[in-house]
């Protein structure tokens, strides 16, 4: 488990412990899992798949933005973000 945060202009959207993290990185996506080796890196429109304890995933659409992974705390920065409607 890490710290997951994303956060737009407005706002701290989320905020929490995940298991997993799929983002749509500028040269394609890419899998974050605990104890992930610090990187920073551009993020491209498209879907974010945050994977919580018990399998239970959510989905978002993100614009654009950065990702951040240090010491098992994950921040993605975005534009714009909409949770997929269930």
């Amino acid at each position: 488990m890490f710290t997951l945060s994303i956060v737009t202009q407005e706002k701290i959207l989320l905020e929490k412990e995940v298991t997993s993290v799929i983002a749509p990185g500028s040269e394609g996506y890419l899998g974050i899992l605990t104890n992930h080796a610090p990187l920073i890196t551009a993020l491209k429109a498209g879907k974010l798949t945050v994977k919580e304890q018990g399998d239970i995933e959510n989905d978002y659409f993100i614009s654009g933005g950065f990702l951040e992974v240090s010491n098992n705390v994950v921040t993605i920065l975005v534009d714009g973000v909409q949770e997929k409607e269930q």
